[in-house]
């Protein structure tokens, strides 16, 4: 588990306005969500804390049963699903899902993995497989890659001149340190890389987001990768 201090939370996610984890595109606003089912509400909590504390929109659910019949599955994003569960596992939550066409990218957590179990999880198609207790430094790239790789797949469009546009207005070191959020590093990390200090990279990291619009770690990944076609 996280050494994380935990923090207040809820099922499911709360109906923001633009600006906390939405990205604006042409004719709508798309919502980002990163979901986890784990019948630990201790290690919920942690992992729903460390992804808040980074910009995500996070929705956590006690079981299988429960994120089937809550989740909403035309929200992009991706899956942090346990292995161990009563009821229904995560592998066969994970062939659940494909049984019916939901492709959400998945990315497992498990105490009591093995090598067989890897590689077969990975084999259905999940994203990565990650055993517990999961260090923050590994988890946070993996969500960044998982909800890329969700984005793509759905094919979002954007208005890419606009947003090539503010990329220009970044300066040399904003631009640095949005690369280096966009590849999961924390902001501690990003301090530690470019031999500044911590509260140095989130004055920079603030100006840059303002420049680019965007609010959230999800919203920046998505106009990213809209400034890359």
């Amino acid at each position: 588990m996280f050494q994380a201090k935990q923090r207040r939370w809820s099922d499911g996610y709360s109906q923001l306005p633009f600006g906390k984890g939405r990205i604006c595109m042409p004719n709508s606003e798309i919502k980002v969500l990163v979901r986890i089912v784990d019948d630990d509400s201790d290690l919920r909590a942690a992992i729903r804390f460390l992804l808040e504390s980074e910009g995500w929109e996070v929705a956590d659910y006690y079981s299988a049963a429960d994120f089937l019949l809550n989740d909403d599955p035309e929200i992009p994003g991706c899956l942090i699903l346990d292995v161990r569960m009563p009821e229904m596992t995560g592998i066969e939550l994970q062939g659940e899902l494909k049984q019916h066409l939901r492709q959400i990218p998945i990315v497992f957590l498990s105490a009591h993995g093995n090598i067989e179990m890897a590689v077969k999880t990975l084999h259905e198609g999940a994203v990565d497989f990650l055993t517990k207790p999961v260090q923050e430094d590994k988890l946070v790239p993996v969500i960044s890659r998982a909800v890329k790789l969700d984005l793509i797949k759905r094919g979002l469009s954007f208005d890419h001149e606009e947003i090539k546009e503010r990329y220009k207005e970044l300066t040399e070191r904003e631009t640095q340190i949005v690369s280096l959020l966009i590849k999961g590093l924390l902001n501690r990390e990003i301090g530690e890389r470019l031999g500044i200090s911590t509260r140095t990279v989130e004055v920079h990291r603030a100006r840059a987001f303002k420049k680019l619009q965007v609010h959230t770690i999800s919203e920046l990944i998505q106009s990213a990768h809209a400034a890359e076609d």
